[in-house]
């Protein structure tokens, strides 16, 4: 995938096409990756940011209990806890309490995109290409904060300076992995 600087159609017709809207250049992101994938995302250290990463996070799904996950910072502390048994449910301790996976990443009319509300403010994520982008979507206008990508042996997150001001490193960790994962959403 390379910037272009020019527009881009719109994605599936769910979103509109603005300026804003074109994927930020790659010098734009602090990346993270999900490493060590244990067997799966949902067994996996997450390092990062680049160049001095470290562990930031680890996402702990224990064989004993493999119908639930918990996502831990490198304090120890419970970042968020996911529960997939039957309709899965999530919640992020401090963020949002318990409740169903499909209501917090909710599916738009049309399935091409997912709405995701945090802290009253409404995101969006659509795939672009081999991505999974967050949307900024207030004002009418629309543009990236993040985007996730699978690759051969790790996974992805590169989030925007305003991403990490709102506080949704937490969020887009949680969002990726689940996303990558395999589990049902909905």
């Amino acid at each position: 995938w390379g910037y272009s600087g020019t527009p881009a159609p719109s994605i599936f017709g769910a979103l509109p096409v603005h300026a804003n809207f074109l994927p930020t250049r790659p010098s734009e992101f602090v990346a993270y990756h999900i490493v060590g994938l244990n067997p799966n995302v949902l067994n996996a250290s997450v390092v990062g940011p680049s160049p001095h990463s470290h562990t930031a996070f680890r996402i702990i799904t224990d064989p004993a209990q493999p119908m639930r996950t918990i996502w831990r910072d490198s304090h120890r502390r419970t970042v968020a806890i996911a529960d997939w048994e039957g309709h899965a449910i999530v919640e992020m301790p401090g963020l949002f309490p318990r409740q169903p996976l499909r209501n917090w990443l909710r599916l738009s009319s049309d399935r091409s995109s997912r709405y995701m509300n945090v802290r009253g403010v409404q995101y969006i994520w659509a795939p672009v290409d081999q991505y999974i982008c967050l949307y900024y979507t207030q004002s009418g206008m629309s543009h990236i904060l993040a985007r996730v990508s699978a690759l051969s042996t790790s996974i992805s997150i590169e989030l925007t300076q305003q991403a990490i001001q709102y506080g949704l490193l937490e969020v887009c960790i949680l969002s990726a992995s689940v996303f990558l994962s395999g589990q049902s959403i909905d």
